[in-house]
């Protein structure tokens, strides 16, 4: 809060400053007052108009004398003239285009490549599936003929014992692998 005020403060004396330097412009001697050798009765003239305001209105009919002149003249507005682009040359344009045909031809190559790797990714898709549904369809036959085994009443336990533990091997040994290998 005291910066704040600090700065309006600063501000304030700045205003100050300006309106006494205004004042102090605004009551200046012209250079009218030294040509008619008025020069020592400063305190008695009294200037009709500040100095800045005199220089604005000499300026401003300055500016319309010469505008009135500038329309006699010329009726019609200058047009600005469009800028002409340089001509390529035959070599520049054969370069162009030979540069866009090597562009297009590399173009189709990228696309001609990306759709090959999309096929190759496809058929290495679809030949894991089949695996998969090749391995699955395998346990289930498995898993078939084990109960078909064991719902028999005549085999002895110790057939299906074995069985069981030929089961739970496998289970062990694929636990220890891990399921993927990473290259």
């Amino acid at each position: 809060m005291e910066e704040l005020q600090e700065f309006q403060d600063l501000q304030n004396e700045k205003i100050e400053q300006l309106k006494e330097k205004l004042q102090e412009l605004n009551t200046r001697v012209t250079f009218d007052d030294y040509e008619s050798n008025d020069v020592g009765n400063h305190s008695d003239s009294v200037i009709d108009e500040p100095v800045h305001k005199q220089k604005i209105k000499s300026i401003k009919k300055k500016k319309k004398k010469i505008d009135l002149s500038d329309e006699e003249s010329n009726p019609s507005p200058i047009e600005k003239p469009t800028r002409i682009k340089k001509e390529r040359t035959e070599k520049q344009k054969a370069a162009f285009e030979k540069a866009r045909q090597k562009m297009i031809e590399n173009a189709e190559k990228r696309k001609l490549e990306k759709q090959s790797e999309n096929e190759l990714k496809k058929q290495e898709l679809e030949q894991k599936v089949i695996k998969k549904a090749i391995a699955i369809k395998k346990k289930e036959i498995k898993k078939k003929a084990i109960l078909e085994e064991i719902s028999d009443d005549d085999t002895p336990t110790e057939k299906i014992k074995t069985i069981v533990k030929k089961i739970e091997k496998k289970k062990e040994n694929k636990q220890k692998d891990p399921p993927f290998k990473f290259v």
